[in-house]
């Protein structure tokens, strides 16, 4: 990943606050692993793909998901 300048962490971290305040206003928890997916983000270490990809593993390892979705 490229070096990110000053400006694109400080936007970074702008839109990782303003999703943790509308996740919060929903009544959402955030996990502590999604936490430290987000600040990885913030510091350019990996991009919104990964944080997504990261999510959707956690997810689709949850035994809650896997027994809502079953037919």
């Amino acid at each position: 990943m490229k070096q990110l300048t000053d400006s694109d962490t400080e936007r970074r971290l702008q839109a990782v606050q303003d999703a943790l305040a509308s996740a919060a206003r929903e009544g959402q928890r955030v996990s502590p692993e999604a936490a430290a997916d987000l600040e990885a983000y913030v510091r350019g270490e990996i991009t919104t793909d990964e944080i997504r990809q990261r999510a959707m593993a956690r997810l689709h390892a949850d035994p809650r998901y896997k027994a809502a979705t079953r037919s």
